[in-house]
């Protein structure tokens, strides 16, 4: 982490301290999850009295502004609600630019799910300041989070569907379609990983991935779609058959799911219609 960040932030948690209505503030992240390298931004969540929250919203920017060189970009999440304003700031201070992300939550809606997620396995080493006690009263609620959880049933229909579809795209060299079904394809295989494998019990996919085995995560890296069709086929019928490991390798064998003659139908039928693109 840069040292002009640290010194920003430094100055930006002096303002908020004594901001009227913030009642405390910790870190989010890299920076809770002890994941920091020297490329991380910080993630800071600062509660808010619910009578302040719209004021503290409109006054961010500018306490912004009075601790560093310049705001380049704020950029608010699509989930900004009264219960939760997520901000993406690019700031520069000196020659450097870096991003700083700010949460505001409201007290008088805590209970938000969106809310609850910001605060959920919360500890005292990541409070940077609780002026009344309301921070630690969320770490005594104890919300846990959770290992990943889905349907089976539904991970590998959705799968196999997909694999179908692709063939159409394939044939038409439609780019912009295929990669959004890749896209599907990835997804779909991470979340039969993470029924099995996750490991830890914060973050979203993104997150969870990086402590999966490594060979595994290197599997879902054949999905990516490029301009080479023939690269991104030999890539996609590879990662279909690591798919149908992963399924034996972590459920009991179900036909009533997707049978094996099924299954290999779907694939026959795309080795074929996709095979005109090889002389490509």
């Amino acid at each position: 982490m840069l040292n002009e960040l640290q010194s920003v932030h430094n100055d930006f948690i002096t303002v908020m301290k004594v901001e009227q209505g913030v009642l405390g503030a910790w870190y989010f992240g890299s920076a809770a999850h002890g994941t920091m390298d020297v490329h991380s931004d910080i993630d800071i969540v600062f509660l808010v009295e619910e009578g302040a929250y719209s004021l503290v919203d409109e006054k961010l920017t500018v306490m912004l502004e009075d601790v560093c060189d310049e705001v380049i970009l704020c950029w608010p999440e699509d989930f900004n609600s009264q219960a939760i304003k997520n901000y993406g700031y690019i700031l520069r201070q000196k020659e450097h630019l870096f991003q700083y992300d700010v949460f505001l939550l409201n007290k008088g809606k805590i209970d938000d799910d969106m809310c609850r997620i910001h605060y959920t396995e919360l500890q005292a080493k990541d409070i940077v300041f609780d002026r009344d006690g309301s921070v630690q009263a969320l770490i005594n609620e104890g919300i846990k989070g959770g290992l990943w959880q889905d349907d089976l049933h539904k991970l590998i229909t959705t799968y196999w569907f997909h694999v179908q579809m692709s063939a159409k795209y394939f044939a038409r060299k439609d780019f912009f379609k295929l990669n959004g079904v890749l896209r599907i394809l990835m997804d779909t295989h991470s979340s039969l990983l993470l029924t099995s494998y996750d490991q830890i019990t914060w973050g979203g996919a993104a997150s969870k991935l990086h402590y999966i085995d490594e060979t595994k995560q290197k599997h879902l890296m054949k999905y990516g779609c490029t301009e080479d069709l023939v690269m991104v086929r030999k890539n996609l019928l590879q990662a279909m058959e690591w798919f149908e490991d992963d399924v034996r390798e972590i459920a009991v064998p179900d036909e009533s799911i997707l049978s094996p003659r099924a299954i290999d139908l779907i694939k026959q039928d795309w080795i074929i219609k996709t095979g005109s693109i090889i002389n490509l």
